[in-house]
């Protein structure tokens, strides 16, 4: 029987991956072959893996599907946390063999919780939703630079490139609406979600795909994973302005948009904005505050059962 943990620290890179247990050091590929190797690897341990692991862009994600599949708990931090806590320990090297036994330190000692596997369809549109804004990104970067361009090759070059990133991400809106309708759960929560003024099927989406724990948090938990909660900086007798940091950033710019339509629509979030000017605070700290109350009223709205604050 399985009594113990033990806490694998993985390194991962385009393609390979450096893990490191106990006394063992090792290099794995970075595909389906390594992955594999991986988990019939961690399967013979005579206590339980959990697995800890940067997040890298996306390179993680077929380990962190493969350790989901065989049932391996997987934790995916943040690279800043794990840069923090080498520098408490006095760690200033860095390779990727450092870094690997590194995590598997920082695993055993702050033993965070495993990060929870998505569904599949959940996956699928997390990924959907991540491409279309970043065909976004793509289409406003070249009609800004469409506007530059006065050869008449490049800007031929240019209306056919803008046209393909339209119907692109046309079509990727249209797999994403089809997603959203054939599963009974995420299009409850869509309706729900754009009840609230402010908050179109787009904004919608973006919270469906960013952030699926909304509806099973409270509400600090809420501001702190969308980076909307103030944290305070006070020191003896100085007292800093508390100021929000971290969280999914994401989350927060389109949050950002529906709170500016909020701020001047909603029916409650509009004379909160309101208020809030009229004593004196500045225009961005009241939007911040009305994005931090939008996101709120939706967690409550997605939510089955009360989650005590």
């Amino acid at each position: 029987m399985k009594k113990e943990k033990v806490y694998v620290g993985i390194d991962v890179a385009k393609a390979h991956l450096d893990l490191a247990f106990e006394q063992v050091r090792g290099q794995l590929s970075n595909d389906a072959r390594g992955h594999r190797a991986l988990v019939e690897r961690l399967a013979q341990l005579s206590a339980s893996a959990h697995v800890i692991c940067e997040a890298s862009g996306g390179y993680e994600r077929g380990l962190v599907l493969a350790l989901g599949r065989a049932q391996i708990d997987c934790t995916v931090v943040q690279a800043s946390r794990v840069r923090q806590y080498a520098r408490a320990c006095g760690l200033l090297a860095k390779t990727d063999a450092i870094d690997a036994q590194l995590l598997a330190r920082f695993g055993h000692a702050i033993a965070p919780r495993p990060t929870k596997a998505l569904p599949p369809a959940q996956e699928q549109l997390r990924e959907l939703e991540g491409q279309r804004r970043h065909l976004v990104r793509l289409l406003v970067a070249e009609q800004n630079r469409r506007a530059q361009l006065s050869d008449k090759t490049l800007l031929r070059l240019s209306t056919s490139l803008i046209a393909l990133l339209k119907k692109q991400s046309a079509q990727i809106e249209a797999l994403l609406g089809r997603l959203i309708e054939q599963s009974a759960e995420l299009s409850a929560k869509a309706r729900k979600l754009t009840q609230v003024v402010g908050v179109g099927s787009r904004t919608a989406t973006l919270l469906l795909a960013q952030m699926p724990e909304l509806g099973q948090l409270n509400r600090r938990e809420a501001a702190a994973l969308a980076g909307l909660a103030p944290f305070n900086r006070d020191s003896g007798s100085a007292h800093g302005k508390r100021t929000i940091f971290g969280g999914r950033r994401a989350v927060r710019c389109g949050l950002y948009m529906a709170a500016l339509v909020a701020a001047h629509r909603n029916p409650i979030l509009a004379p909160f904005y309101q208020r809030l000017r009229r004593a004196g605070k500045p225009p961005k700290l009241a939007l911040t505050a009305t994005m931090r109350k939008l996101l709120i009223v939706l967690n409550s709205l997605l939510k089955t059962d009360p989650i005590p604050a």
